[in-house]
């Protein structure tokens, strides 16, 4: 549900990132709270004779945000929004699906810094700083970096790096 409101506090942000788990966390509500519309209209006789009125309220009021989350998900994977127009032909749907797929690209790209996901803490300085005080790295900055790691704040990758790094750093 973090997902859901993050996505919505961003409603017109299109120059951002968003990672894959926010992005998928964001569409599964979306579609459940748009499956549970449908069922109300269809429940109430909707969609036979009369237009489908409870779905076009929670449609409304969501095409910005799933577009935009689409647009920061692109980005998060080093491509341009403009690829969400693909959607508009046939099997374009499928291409997108599959660069929603991907994994974030580590780091920084043309697009602005990695987006933390959803109650993840921000990467600051501070817990980037790797070099150490002693000569080797301390047990105090591993735990910071595995931390960091199991927050989301950094990926798999990130973690190595920095961890390499920091050993690189205590032994020069």
């Amino acid at each position: 549900m973090n997902a859901y409101v993050d996505a919505m506090r961003r409603y017109f942000d299109f120059k951002s990132r968003s990672g894959r788990s926010d992005f998928w966390y964001f569409m599964l509500v979306v579609t459940g709270f748009g499956a549970v519309a449908l069922a109300i209209d269809l429940a109430i006789g909707n969609g036979q004779d009369a237009p489908l009125y409870i779905t076009a309220l929670w449609a409304i009021p969501h095409y910005v945000p799933i577009v935009a989350a689409a647009v920061r998900r692109l980005h998060d994977i080093d491509r341009t929004g403009w690829w969400v127009l693909i959607g508009v032909i046939p099997l374009g749907q499928i291409v997108l699906v599959v660069f929603y797929c991907q994994p974030s690209t580590p780091g920084a790209n043309r697009f602005g810094s990695r987006h933390i996901e959803s109650g993840a803490q921000p990467v600051t300085a501070a817990h980037q700083q790797t070099k150490p005080t002693t000569g080797t790295p301390s047990l105090e900055q591993l735990e910071r970096l595995a931390a960091l790691r199991a927050s989301g704040a950094i990926d798999e990758a990130e973690f190595r790096q920095m961890k390499a790094d920091a050993i690189a750093a205590g032994r020069a």
